[in-house]
């Protein structure tokens, strides 16, 4: 199996916005005092300037380019990466490949 690093394209825009602000939401480091409705909202218009002006980058499969593995952007200055609980393997090494490509 071929992983493939490619940017994002409208399609996938879906499944970054769910799983960031899923893993941001239940992250030990957020101490938010606002409702998670409002915190979401807020998330969801910072994840949406990110899309429309940074590069995104997907590991998807090389034979099926639509199945998402993981992806990756910068974040103010820093490197935002996730990656499938099912493909968190250090054999595979996809969050090292996307952390590579996108500095």
């Amino acid at each position: 199996m071929k992983i493939q690093i490619r940017t994002a394209v409208q399609s996938d825009h879906s499944f970054i916005y769910a799983t960031y602000l899923r893993n941001k939401w239940f992250d030990k480091i957020n101490k938010t005092t606002l409702k998670r409705s409002t915190w979401s909202n807020l998330q969801h218009k910072r994840i949406e300037d990110i899309l429309l002006s940074k590069v995104v980058l997907i590991a998807c499969l090389a034979e099926d380019p639509d199945v998402i593995l993981g992806y990756s952007f910068i974040d103010g200055s820093n490197p935002y990466t996730y990656v499938k609980l099912d493909w968190r393997s250090p054999g595979l090494g996809i969050a090292d490949k996307l952390l590579k490509e996108i500095k």
